[in-house]
């Protein structure tokens, strides 16, 4: 009898087997049952019982291999069950990775049995408040190198745009280079302060001359 097995079937029509044997041979009959059926490996040296014994022991045989091969049944049933159930926990942590992703993320095939996930691309688009974030990041590396206004400057204008622009000035650029573009924009600023000051001195002189002109000094 299999180790896990509990119990076994005794049939209804066994009495036409053991309906000749005394109520002593019947009980010798029942306690060999048990022993039989609890693999203590029994014998019978009696002949009329033993006859009456041969058949149930062909059922209690055929019983067994039924359950032995449900028991198979039952194994690969659990392993599909399992199998079902690691599958669409797959599809779950997928699903929460389409949810939290900040990146564009490659998920590789996973393959259980007959469920495939394909292979995918999932891109989440980041709001304009991420980008400015990343472009604001992106110019720190370069604080030892330029002044902070400036970059300052040169943040707030290259993140401008409209209420209703999905992008910013920067991101309507065929190309930018955030170095070369703040080497230009140093090149510029320090031009246009040479300008501002020029024209400073200039209309110094001016209002300088117009009083002079006006009380006739030379």
């Amino acid at each position: 009898m299999a180790e896990d097995k509990k119990g076994f079937i005794l049939y209804a029509d066994l009495m036409q087997n053991i309906d000749h044997l005394t109520n002593e041979e019947k009980g010798i009959l029942f306690n060999h049952l048990l022993e039989y059926v609890n693999d203590m490996n029994p014998t019978l040296t009696d002949r009329l019982i033993l006859t009456a014994w041969k058949p149930i022991e062909r059922q209690l045989k055929r019983d067994l291999k039924k359950y032995e091969d449900k028991k198979v049944q039952w194994s690969e049933a659990g392993k599909r069950s399992a199998e079902v159930r690691k599958a669409k926990k797959i599809e779950r942590t997928l699903t929460n990775v389409k949810n939290v992703a900040t990146d564009s993320t490659v998920i590789d095939n996973v393959i259980v049995n007959d469920i495939v996930i394909v292979k995918e691309k999932v891109k989440v688009i980041k709001t304009i408040l991420d980008r400015k974030s990343e472009f604001k990041n992106s110019l720190s590396q370069y604080l030892n190198d330029f002044d902070n206004n400036l970059l300052n400057d040169f943040y707030l204008y290259w993140t401008e745009h409209g209420e209703r622009d999905k992008k910013m000035r920067y991101e309507k650029q065929k190309s930018f280079n955030i170095k070369l573009r703040l080497d230009k924009w140093l090149k510029n600023s320090k031009e246009w302060k040479k300008e501002k000051s020029s024209a400073q001195k200039e209309k110094k002189v001016s209002a300088s001359q117009l009083l002079r002109e006006k009380h006739g000094i030379e």
